[in-house]
């Protein structure tokens, strides 16, 4: 019974440590657990491969209390039990090396050791995250985020061909050998030399920007027609507009506020393109046509997801009823309140997709900037006998996420129900963690929406939890 106890109490343990304490037997030992259960045969070859991750937030969460002094201590033994790993690595090829450590400070020379450790194997897939899981603005990690300077020898890296790097020093026009890199990622860090790299990185395919301040990035150009994938979120520039070539892009991501991206080219059949602009405050008599125009310039985005803020704006924009040019959009997902300063920009979104077959209510909190106030009636708004494109040949399915029953959410789904002749399934998915009397409610507002009249006769209409 003991044993089992004992075999129960390793078993529960975390890969990692599992990992560890495989990486410490003999290999003739080793090669017995992989002819155990699978899970083992799992650990197995992760205790032999050659990517090499220490992430302190598995070893503190696992070891250690809410207590702070008693994360520290445990801190200091994972940056031991780091140093210990790497000695017995001496005579492996490494090809990743991953490095995650959320307080450094009091640390930096023996982050330093383990940076020199990585750079000696001359690894392929470095990622160094030195952020805090508790930052949420920049101004937060500014103070902070650069308390571990690379060293000189990682600037001097050869046949490197993803670094990601988070709250550090870095000096972009320092990186001696980038023609091999493939893939870059930044968070919480300075980029006003961002260019001195892009225009060195003609093999880049994703390019990942995520809270960084004083971003320099004036411009893409063909130079970098590899490049598939570009995110940006949560950024401050310090140029007024981005200049953009991305005859190959297949993923285009933009959350944070508004900052106006020319493009000169795109690829004419995109994977996705995300636009959330939630963290916008302000907005003129221009924004709505910009908005207008940056839809114009991701219209072959085959998946689309725009943001209340957006939505509300492109009503202002040169037509109020469709874009400049119908998106080729086959999924589009609006971010949304359902509210009647929303309703036009809906509407607009709906007709300027004439081949969506999937569309996708995602409801979220109401913005907390003031946005004009709609002239419309909107007891009687969706009412109208107005017909688009897209509910008559292709829209197949509606999904309302967070659904609550409320009076706005019905109004348009009795319109898309009464109008989509070829839909094949509505799916409403609760709200999580509504309370027992709101969640009924919700369930009897469903109910409700099964009454509605259907102009498709194949039509499922289904509540699922959240």
């Amino acid at each position: 019974m003991d044993s089992r106890r004992n075999q129960d109490k390793i078993s529960s343990l975390p890969d990692f440590i599992l990992v560890l304490i495989i990486s410490n037997l003999p290999l003739n030992e080793v090669v017995k657990t992989s002819i155990l259960l699978k899970r083992w045969k799992n650990i197995y070859r992760k205790s032999i491969t050659n990517d090499i991750v220490f992430k302190e937030s598995d070893f503190v969460t696992c070891y250690a209390s809410n207590d702070e002094e008693t994360k520290r201590v445990t801190r200091v033994s994972f940056i031991c039990f780091m140093l210990g790993w790497v000695l017995r690595l001496s005579g492996r090829a490494i090809e990743s090396f991953d490095l995650y450590i959320s307080k450094p400070v009091g640390f930096e020379t023996h982050i330093n050791s383990l940076m020199e450790f990585a750079v000696s194997k001359q690894i392929k897939n470095l990622v160094l995250d030195f952020s805090d899981p508790s930052w949420t603005t920049s101004n937060e990690a500014r103070s902070e985020a650069s308390v571990v300077q690379l060293p000189e020898c990682v600037y001097n890296l050869i046949n490197l061909e993803s670094l990601k790097l988070f709250a550090c020093g870095f000096d972009p026009s320092r990186l001696t050998n980038p023609g091999s890199l493939k893939v870059l990622s930044f968070g919480w860090i300075q980029l006003e030399e961002i260019m001195s790299l892009i225009s060195t990185t003609p093999m880049l395919e994703s390019l990942s920007i995520q809270n960084c301040w004083d971003v320099g990035l004036e411009v893409i150009t063909e130079y970098n027609n590899r490049l598939r994938e570009l995110v940006f979120e949560n950024c401050g520039f310090s140029v007024p507009f981005s200049t953009l070539d991305l005859p190959n892009i297949l993923i285009f991501k933009y959350s944070g506020k508004v900052h106006y991206f020319e493009f000169l080219s795109v690829n004419r059949i995109m994977t996705e393109a995300y636009l959330d602009f939630g963290a916008e405050t302000e907005y003129d008599d221009e924004t709505g046509t910009q908005l207008c125009g940056l839809l114009y310039d991701l219209l072959s985005a085959r998946t689309l997801t725009v943001c209340p803020f957006l939505i509300q704006l492109i009503q202002d924009g040169e037509d109020p009823v469709r874009l400049r040019e119908p998106m080729e959009t086959r999924h589009l997902v609006m971010k949304t309140n359902l509210l009647p300063n929303e309703f036009v920009g809906i509407r607009l979104m709906i007709n300027s997709c004439p081949d969506l077959e999937t569309l996708t209510f995602q409801m979220v909190a109401p913005r907390p900037v003031p946005m004009a106030t709609s002239a419309i009636a909107p007891d009687t708004y969706w009412k109208f006998n107005i017909n688009h494109r897209c509910l008559k040949k292709t829209l197949k399915v509606v999904e309302l996420k967070n659904f609550t029953g409320g009076l706005y959410e019905l109004h348009v789904l009795e319109f898309l129900i009464r109008r989509g002749r070829v839909l094949e399934r509505v799916d409403l998915y609760l709200a999580n963690g509504l309370e027992q009397s709101r969640k009924d409610l919700a369930t009897a507002e469903a109910q409700k929406v099964r009454t509605f009249e259907k102009a498709s006769e194949h039509l499922t209409i289904t509540l699922h939890n959240g």
